[in-house]
Order: C-alpha cells, then structure tokens, then sequence
C-alpha cells in the first residue's frame, strides 16, 4: 500500500525518470566535428549520469517522503496512546470513586469479616412475669453455643476433633468432619448446649491437649417453667430465640435485647497472630415484661376449661376470659386444647398421638397451628342470647322502656317482622306478660326483637360503634379477627331482629367480654390490656402501659339498670346455676348456632362479681358441646360460670356481699391443751365448739399426754373447726 501510495503521490513532471534530450542530439548532430557514433556513446552516457542522479534523487524523496509519512504516522499513534490512556485513567478513577465511596462501607465490613474471627453472644431474652411481678412465666437459661475455627485446627486432629463433637453432642459425623474441614474462619458445630455437654468437651479438650480451635460460648434457650399455662397467650420462640407466637411475637423488640460480639484479628489464612487479643463487646439483654395474667386464676381458668371440655364432649374445645373491667386487665385468657410451650411441636391432644409419627411434617405443623391459634382473639362466633344485654342497653339509654314496667311486653311464642315469623326459643309454652327485667331472665327473644325495631338500624349501628364491636379491640395480641356485620345500608327489618338477639352476625370473645365490661364499668369502655409494664433490662426503670378508656357510651343509671337485670338472671332465671354462695352474680347465658346448616351450636356464659360494683367479668364459650348435658348455655357453661368466681372471687379477696344468717361464723381463740390427757383436751376444746383430730388407732388413747397442738394457744380459728393434736408414745 505505501509503494502504491509513493507511485501516485511521484508522477509530476519532477519525478519522471529522465531521458536524453531530442534537441540536445541535433544539436549534436549539426556540430560535424563530432561524429555519429560517438553520438550515440555521448547520449548513453548522459543518460547513464541521467539515470545516477535520478535514482539519488529519487532515493532521497523517497525517504524524504517515508520520513514524512513515518511522522504523520507517528503523531497519529501518539494521539491514539494519550487518547488511550486518558480512557484507561478515568476508567480507574471511577472505579476507584465506586469503591471507596458506593461500596466502601461494604468492603470494609467484608474485609474485617475476612481478618477476624467474628463470634455472636445472644442476649439474654427478657424475663415474662404474670400479673404479681413475682411469677416467672417464661425466662432464659443460659446454655453454650459450639464452634469451631478450622484454619486452628491441625490437620492430623481433624479426625479426632470430629468425632468428639459427634458423640458428645449425638451428631452426624460425617456432617461435623465436613464443617471441621472447611477453609472457613468459623463454623457452628451445635447450639443451645446444656452445660453438663459443655463440660464434657472441655474435658476432651484437656486430655487431648486442644487449646486452639474450639470454642465454648454463653448462649441464650428459652424455658417456661409451668409448660403449657397461658401458651396461646404467652407464644413461643423459634431456634434462633426470635419470637414466633403469642407475647413473644408481638413484643419481640423488647424482649430480644442486642447481641454482643467477640472479634479477634487473624491473618490470611485465618491462623491466629500472636499477640492479638479478643475483643469483647457485651451483649444488651432484653426488657422484662409484666402481664396482666395471674397465674393463679389463669390456672384456675384452664383447670375448669379443661373439664368442662371433657365432661360435655366439645368437639371443637373452648376458651374462658376473665377481665378486670375498670382497668382491661386480661387476669386470665384460657384455651383448650393447648400445648407446652416448651415443646410446641408436639402435640398434646390424645386423640392425634397415636398417629402423630405417622404424620408428615406440613401435617404436624398444620394441626399445631390449630392449638397454637387463640380463639378467643382469632376467632369470631355467633354470642346468641348474650348480646341481648346490649339491646337492653340501648333501649333503657333511649328511655325506649324501663326495667321493671310490669306486663309492658307480652310473649304469645312468637314475633312477625316484614312477613317472617321469628319463634321464642319458648314457642310451646310462650312467657306472656312480661317486664324488661322478667325478658332477660327469661331469655325471651320477641320482646328484644321488638325493642330492636323500636331502636332503629342507624341508632342500633351508633351503640355497637361505641361498644365496641364493629372494629377491632387492638389487644397486643397476634391475629385478632374482626367483627362480621352487614353494612349499616343493607340491614333491613329482619336482619336487624336477629341482631337485636344476637344471632346472623359474628364477633370475637375478646370484643363480647370488653362490651359487658363497658356495662360492668357503668358505662365506660376500656381497651383490654395483656401486658401491664415494661421492665428496662438496663435501667430498671419501670414503664407502665396506659389504660384506655372512653366514658359516656351509656350512662351510669342505664349501667347500674342492666346489672341489677343481670342479677336477677341469675338469681332466678336461666343463670341461676352460675350462682356462688356469698356473692351477687350477675350474667347471662346464651346459645346460638355455629354457622348456618351445620348442626353445631356456641354455648356460653358472661358473668361479673360483685353486681353492685363488678370487679371481675367472665366469659366462657364452648364450641359444639355434644355430651349428655346438651348445649344450653344455662345448664352448661353457666356451672364453669360458678365454679371459676367461686375460686376466683376470695382469691382476690372480694369481700362477700350477699352473705345469709347461715353464712355468719364465729372466730373462736384457741385454747392450751398442751399437757392435758387425750380425754381431757377432748372436752376443753368442745366447750368452745372446736373439734379435736388425732391419729385413729385401736390403742385406748384416752390418758396420753397431748405433747403438741395445731394451731397453737391463741389463735383465733372459726367455731367447728378441728385442732390436730400429737400426743406422748
């Protein structure tokens, strides 16, 4: 191409190879002293001195012309190299700008994950007392997590070292050998070590001269020291210490503290360097929580659940709420059937462990979260004759009617509304004239029907408002349901009579228990409340959750009105086995069916003690009850009603109100037997009316020697009561 290049740029008139000139032969030729031939020489040899200085000269352009080309070329390529290497500069100065500005925090960290053996340590997960600040209902115990540095460990133990780990802590070998074998700073070989495990490989560690390599480190496992009491409340935690349920789900923040670290630089390989120490950054426990359960009446609560349950077949179990109504204060949250919080994978219902093995793991999973779900939060149901209370409440705050208007209201079995007849659950023996009072305690649905009617929609719409029941409660528990109701616009005449009964809609035990607490609390709603403090694991400070409350949803009179009805409904009407001797018990029974078409029914029970005053309400509901009793809610949860207050109520210590003539006794002060015969202490102590309790034997005992008394001298005991004597041998 350059020669091609040469040739075209080299075709001038300069450049053309020279050649003897014609007039410069006939010039020649004229001129006769020259001769022909020696013409022709003559012109040879110019052309030949021609043809010389021809070729230097045309060698001389030629370079001349290459030295220019070479130097074109030259600056070309230069510009090439500086464009080149200003490319390839500012390629490495963002590249450099992306790495220590975009990625720097990044790399940075990956760098010193790469130098350092870096070793978590759990916080201790907060503590979870019940309502006395002094049960503990789900703590930490400390435990050891095991690791290894593989790097540390020389080859020829690697063996060994496995094999140790296996046996002590009962794992796969070949799964260790291969964690032991890795080109890692550090793998986890076993968590939540108890510390007799721990121990023993400390042990092997001696014998076996180990020192570098294997590391012991506190850790964190969560323990319920009363197994399944308040699970569905409480909740549980997952391997990894996070809450996965209940409490600990919801409050997760604060129970799981911050973790801590151990770092400690090491070199490329991930050997240690001598002479650099650990660094120690301490873990941050958790806060503590206190609940608004008491373990003693949530015991007394499951206890009688669980019974219940039992003896009257409930397919589908039961759950019993006890709330304190003037704080929210949930003291008790039952569920049955539960299951142990410290092994929530295994089940605890009879009639699946037989099988349970054979069950796959989404099978087990899928029948725990059944147990594992509180259904007294998740759950919505039909309240049937309980929510009468409500449209009571209406009613008397509308001056619609008053409590006790004799015959005001008269129950021939039946009610039409828009052309559909509405029966009495008493339709062949109707309860004829009745006040609002004798309504309730008969449980009479025309008559509530009609004050329904009376109400309106929109009105009726307004009292659930404030009730409480068209939204959520927002109790700080996990999965509450909300209430099913049809929209205010879509309710027509009948629609609104089975809701003025309390049937054709849905709400969640939760919300049923809160409405009658507003009743219970003269008129004031209070947002239920499951956890009462918050405990700073650092401070000690002490953070009290508020109570909520919102006044005036019905007046005090109307309140003060409705329980005085709920009284006399257990008293005399369809709640009178929820009756407990020493106290006025208020409530209301109901049972409503479990869907439509299904055949299965709700049964329940509300209560609150003292009627005067309410400390206490309850509310017990059972799901399909299909024993011998059947499945009304006065002759079944109405005794659970009478058997909880019963234990609850002097429990804490809610002075009796209702105390008869009979109930009266008379404190007696212990005489001193000490010393007397047998016979003689007999007689000392029937002078007061106390009885005497010694061991029964065949022996004649009537002269020996009293030699101790329980209770001792002075202290005053209720007349008929035994006092245990021992005596000489």
């Amino acid at each position: 191409m350059k020669k091609n290049k040469f040739r075209k740029e080299n075709n001038g008139k300069n450049n053309v190879k020279p050649r003897f000139d014609k007039l410069e032969i006939n010039k020649l030729k004229k001129d006769k002293s020259v001769k022909e031939e020696n013409i022709d020489k003559l012109k040879k040899k110019v052309e030949s001195k021609q043809n010389k200085k021809y070729k230097k000269e045309m060698k001389k352009e030629k370079f001349d012309f290459e030295e220019k080309t070479s130097e074109i070329s030259r600056r070309k390529r230069m510009k090439i190299w500086i464009i080149l290497v200003f490319v390839v500069a500012f390629a490495f100065i963002l590249r450099i700008a992306w790495l220590q500005f975009v990625r720097g925090d990044e790399l940075k960290r990956m760098a010193l994950e790469q130098q350092s053996l870096d070793r978590a340590i759990s916080p201790r997960r907060g503590t979870i007392y019940d309502a006395t600040g002094q049960t503990v209902l789900a703590i930490s115990s400390t435990v050891n997590t095991i690791t290894v540095n593989p790097n540390n460990i020389a080859k020829e133990d690697k063996e060994k070292v496995a094999e140790a780990m296996a046996n002590i802590f009962e794992l796969d070998y070949d799964t260790v050998l291969k964690k032991v074998n890795r080109n890692t700073s550090i793998e986890t070989i076993a968590r939540r070590v108890e510390k007799e495990k721990a121990d023993e490989l400390r042990i092997w560690m001696a014998d076996n001269d180990i020192e570098v390599g294997i590391n012991i480190d506190e850790d964190t496992k969560r323990y319920y020291p009363y197994n399944s009491l308040a699970s569905q409340v409480i909740g549980f935690c997952g391997s990894d210490n996070q809450g996965l349920d209940g409490i600990e789900a919801i409050y997760e923040e604060e129970l799981q503290g911050e973790k801590g670290r151990i770092t400690k630089v090491t070199d490329a390989n991930g050997g240690e360097i001598e002479g650099e120490g650990e660094n120690y950054i301490p873990a941050i426990d958790g806060n503590d929580l206190v609940l608004s359960i008491d373990a003693t009446i949530q015991g007394i609560a499951e206890k009688y659940l669980k019974e219940a349950c039992i003896d009257n077949e409930c397919t589908d179990g039961g759950n019993i709420i006890i709330m304190n109504p003037k704080t929210g204060d949930i003291l008790a949250m039952a569920g049955y059937p539960n299951y142990n919080l410290n092994e929530p994978y295994e089940t605890t219902i009879e009639e699946l462990k037989p099988n349970w093995d054979s069950l796959s793991e989404t099978e087990q999973v899928q029948e725990m979260q059944k147990v594992w779900r509180n259904k007294a939060v998740a759950d919505t149901y039909e309240p049937g004759s309980t929510f009468k209370l409500i449209t009571a409440s209406a009613a008397l705050e509308e001056g619609i009617t008053t409590t006790d208007k004799e015959g005001e209201f008269c129950c021939t079995g039946g009610i039409t509304i828009a052309g559909v007849r509405i029966s009495c659950w008493r339709y062949y023996n109707p309860h004829g004239p009745e006040s609002l009072r004798e309504a309730l305690k008969n449980s009479c649905n025309p008559v509530f029907i009609g004050l329904g009617q009376e109400i309106g929609v929109s009105k009726y719409y307004d009292y659930l408002e404030k009730f409480g029941l068209l939204k959520r409660t927002g109790i700080d528990l996990p999965g509450e349901a909300g209430s099913i109701f049809l929209a205010e616009n879509k309710v027509g005449p009948v629609e609104l009579a089975t809701i003025s009964f309390g049937q054709r809609f849905e709400i969640t035990p939760i919300q049923m228990i809160t409405a009658v607490s507003t009743i219970a609390n003269k008129g004031t709603y209070v947002k239920p409340r499951i956890v009462k403090q918050i405990i700073d694991s650092q401070t000690g400070e002490v953070t009290d959750i508020p109570v909520e409350a919102t006044e005036g949803v019905i007046s005090k009179e109307t309140a003060e009105g409705v329980l005085s009805m709920m009284g006399t409904v257990v008293a005399e009407g369809t709640g009178k086995n929820a009756q407990v001797k020493g106290y006025s018990i208020g409530g209301k029974t109901g049972t409503s069916e479990d869907g439509v078409n299904t055949g299965k029914y709700v049964t329940s029970f509300v209560g609150v003690a003292p009627v005067s005053d309410p400390e206490v309400v309850v509310l017990i509901t059972l799901y399909n009850p299909t024993g011998e009793g059947g499945h009304q809610g006065g002759g079944v949860a109405a005794p659970i009603g009478a058997q909880v207050l019963g234990e609850v109520l002097p429990y804490l210590e809610i002075k009796k109100d209702n105390i008869s003539e009979e109930d009266v006794k008379i404190e007696i002060e212990v005489p001193n037997v000490v010393g007397m015969t047998v016979t003689e202490a007999k007689k000392t102590l029937e002078k007061v009316n106390l009885g005497i309790n010694f061991a029964e034997t065949e022996a004649d005992i009537s002269d020996k020697i009293v030699t101790k008394q329980t209770p001792i001298s002075g202290i005053k005991i209720y007349e008929g009561t035994n006092v245990i004597v021992e005596y000489e041998n």
